[in-house]
């Protein structure tokens, strides 16, 4: 028995009716993909611009590690870093040491912490060229001792430098870093 054209009818609307609605659901499933996609491809270019800068930063810490890895040995045999030796070294160190906390915000926490510790160090440095070697000897070990910090800080945070989510995530529980410093010993004419 042939189907009739009324029957026929209703398996044509049937079968166009399931056709469309597959089409409808595929463009949805379709556009939902590519709209994840193109979220996915947001984020990915966000995070490679967030590791981008994190390097720019490490880079730059790490023009100012090189600049204390030499030494110099004095007359007297005490060793002190070459920024110690003349007053422009001294002042190129100095550029390095602002150039590193300038990028304090794509430095993790410790990097940045013992890089403004150094500084508040370096605070103390005297003015004149004679006085900076000695200033050098007797700050020798400390000074060696942040470097060799952030040379082991350096090389522990590139391991997590892809780690965009959990860098971003500890920046936003940071601690207040500030509290008063004494830059400058107190004398007896500061105290009165």
């Amino acid at each position: 028995m042939e189907p009739n054209a009324h029957e026929l009818m209703q398996i044509a609307s049937i079968t166009g009716g399931c056709a469309l609605f597959g089409a409808m659901l595929g463009a949805v499933i379709a556009g939902y993909f590519s709209l994840r996609s193109k979220r996915n491809e947001f984020v990915n270019d966000y995070y490679r611009t967030v590791i981008q800068r994190r390097i720019d930063a490490y880079e730059e810490l790490e023009k100012l590690i090189v600049a204390y890895k030499t030494s110099v040995v004095d007359k007297d045999c005490k060793p002190y870093h070459l920024p110690f030796a003349l007053k422009s070294q001294n002042e190129n160190a100095f550029m390095l040491m602002g150039s590193a906390m300038s990028q304090g915000l794509w430095l993790s926490e410790e990097a940045f912490a013992l890089i403004r510790d150094m500084n508040y160090l370096l605070f103390q440095m005297p003015d004149s060229e004679d006085k900076l070697i000695v200033f050098g000897k007797e700050h020798y070990q400390k000074i060696a001792e942040y470097r060799e910090s952030l040379e082991v800080t350096l090389a522990s945070d590139l391991l997590s430098l892809h780690k965009v989510k959990r860098f971003l995530a500890q920046k936003t529980k940071r601690r207040s870093g500030f509290h008063p410093v004494q830059l400058y010993p107190r004398g007896k004419d500061a105290q009165s």
